[in-house]
């Protein structure tokens, strides 16, 4: 019972842990899901953001950019004709901020989303020095909110010329300007982790209170478990202990016998005698090393209990029967107790079949077992549950001694049902030959 329950609980951990993957999959799942489908809705005011900002991107916009790098050309913002602070370049930075702030805000009011952007120029090719006017990893900063992006997911990237010519009057000479410029703009949605959590810490939740109702109601089936044991434990003690107790009056009244004279009460009481050492041998049986059962041994045993049981038809074949093994005490006891089940439940008609290999077979044609039950009736004191039963008289314990003493001889027993009606109970014991 122990090596079951050690099985169940191990069962019961591989199912628990596969049923808690399941579920963390399954959250996983939803928090990805979440994430995209508020990513999906903060780049869609994204975009909205970003077209309405486009308006403001003119002609005379970009005239002013151009015309901020000529100004920093000629202050300490160029070294070797390279822009040092590219931050500092774009002198319509704040306005344009504070404008996306204010789109942002009204595209994203009832969303409850709190979304982050920028837009930059990465770089700046002067396409008559053929040089990259920006340093490496700098940008220029267009526009962008008061909070940073830390994680920023790309919206569009962009690439234009802006040409310019004009006149130098100190050296008399027109200069020309040709600039490729490329840019990227970001957004970030900065309270995703918030806004997910929010949805999936439900499912967490749930998750765990299934998870301890199961393991509740396993820790509380195993406590009821044991304690039935516990019962059927002191049941067994019980009984064993009566079936030994019964042992002193049987000698006591066998000894009486002896001194009975009348003839029908004499055999009226070796009788029950025989009765009750047959249910204290069930109970507990402790083998015996008597001597081997021969074929007229089978003989005289079938010929008793054909008289014993004369409403039941017999049909036995044992004539190639050799046994070098089991003893007389013992096949009587196996005997005894699958022909005693037989004729209990309803058999008319025993089939006993047995061949020089010491393979035993039984077949009656009574009220059978079902299939569902036929693994646990060898157990001591089992009883198949149903209501025919209630009415019949027995212990649970015939089966479980044919069991033991086929177990003894390191045999086996099976049992399976007929087509028709009853079962049939097979018996192989090793013999020598």
């Amino acid at each position: 019972m122990n090596r079951k329950r050690s099985i169940t609980v191990i069962l019961f951990t591989f199912s628990l842990i596969v049923l808690v993957a399941l579920q963390a999959y399954y959250i996983y799942n939803s928090y990805r899901l979440e994430e995209k489908d508020l990513n999906r809705q903060a780049r869609s005011i994204a975009d909205k953001v970003m077209n309405e900002m486009d308006k403001y991107d003119t002609d005379a916009n970009d005239n002013q950019l151009i015309g901020d790098f000529e100004r920093i050309k000629k202050g300490i913002g160029i070294q070797k004709e390279k822009i040092i602070f590219p931050e500092k370049v774009y002198s319509s930075e704040a306005l344009y901020s504070e404008k996306l702030e204010e789109l942002i805000k009204k595209n994203s009011a009832d969303s409850g989303l709190e979304i982050a952007m920028k837009n930059e120029i990465y770089s700046v090719f002067d396409q008559v020095q053929r040089k990259e006017l920006l340093p490496k990893n700098r940008a220029i900063i267009l526009f962008q909110t008061a909070k940073k992006l830390s994680k920023p997911n790309l919206i569009a990237e962009s690439k234009w010329s802006s040409h310019q010519s004009k006149e130098n009057t100190d050296t008399n000479l027109d200069e020309k300007y040709d600039y490729k410029i490329q840019s990227k703009s970001y957004y970030q949605l900065l309270n995703i982790d918030f806004l997910i959590y929010k949805k999936v810490i439900p499912l967490i939740v749930i998750s765990l209170l299934i998870v301890i109702l199961i393991v509740y109601l396993f820790r509380n089936s195993l406590k009821n478990l044991n304690l039935q044991e516990k019962k059927i434990s002191q049941l067994h003690t019980t009984i064993d202990s009566i079936a030994h107790e019964l042992n002193t009056p049987i000698t006591t009244l066998k000894f009486s016998i002896v001194q009975t004279s009348d003839s029908e009460t004499k055999t009226l009481l070796q009788r029950q005698i025989k009765r009750l050492e047959h249910i204290v041998n069930s109970i507990h049986h402790s083998g015996s090393e008597d001597n081997l059962i021969d074929k007229n041994g089978m003989e005289n045993y079938f010929s008793n209990i054909k008289k014993t049981h004369d409403h039941i038809n017999f049909n036995i074949d044992f004539n190639a029967v050799t046994n070098t093994i089991i003893r007389q005490n013992d096949f009587v006891q196996i005997m005894d107790n699958l022909i005693d089940n037989s004729v209990k439940y309803g058999a008319k008609n025993l089939d006993i079949i047995i061949n020089k290999n010491l393979e035993i077979e039984i077949s009656d044609d009574g009220i059978g077992i079902p299939k569902d039950e036929q693994k646990p009736i060898f157990d001591k004191y089992y009883r198949v549950s149903r209501t025919e039963n209630l009415n019949i008289n027995g212990l649970g314990v015939g089966l479980f001694l044919v069991k033991s003493i086929v177990d003894k001889y390191k045999g086996k027993i099976s049992v399976r049902s007929n087509p028709d009606k009853g079962v049939t109970f097979k018996i192989h014991i090793p013999n020598e030959n």
